[in-house]
């Protein structure tokens, strides 16, 4: 059994996005772990982060790279002392390919790398705004339950996974952002009234 923690570190205004695959990640690993913690990049305290036996990042891509707030968690604990932490990340893109995230993936290896902790792998996850509201929401929480699996057993892990085709894809994005224009243009009504 071990200490884990499930850290949200995207910008503030993007995590709710996250929230669905958190509660999912959280599920599947909370009967297997002796301690389950979860924080935001706001609440995180770079003192308690080698207190846990595994830390996995959660966020979406920002203009295909990592989040600043996450920069920010990872130049924080540059000053801290170093202990034995394996990471994995859970990384979302708002694209159809989640080979968008191969960047920020890249820079969380390399940061790992260099602080001499073990990066164990990772779960690219494409669409990330509505794919948990089609079919392909049970492939992916098939693929968080894998991740959950390799987590608790130490193991390494590598991962992708999107909507089941792009025709699908285009057709919830186009119902998406239809239903947000109608809301914007709904709110500047009632501004001008």
């Amino acid at each position: 059994m071990a200490k884990i923690l499930l850290l949200n570190s995207g910008l503030k205004h993007t995590q709710t996005f996250m929230k669905p695959f958190l509660s999912r990640l959280e599920g599947y690993l909370n009967e297997h772990c002796d301690y389950l913690d979860i924080r935001y990049a706001s609440q995180f305290d770079e003192r308690t982060f080698f207190q846990y036996d595994q830390v996995v990042f959660l966020f979406p891509v920002a203009l295909n790279s990592i989040p600043s707030s996450t920069l920010e968690i990872f130049e924080r604990l540059e000053k801290q002392p170093k202990g034995h932490v394996e990471v994995y990340a859970l990384i979302g893109c708002d694209e159809y390919e989640p080979e968008k995230c191969d960047l920020s993936e890249k820079i969380i290896q390399n940061w790992c790398q260099r602080e001499h902790l073990k990066y164990k792998g990772s779960l690219k996850i494409g669409s990330i705004f509505f794919i948990m509201n089609t079919m392909s929401r049970f492939v992916v929480c098939n693929e968080i339950k894998k991740l959950a699996q390799a987590i608790i057993h130490h193991q390494e892990f590598y991962s992708q996974t999107t909507m089941l085709t792009d025709r699908i894809f285009m057709k919830k994005a186009n119902q998406y952002w239809n239903k947000e224009i109608k809301k914007m243009n709904k709110h500047k009504k009632k501004q001008k009234h």
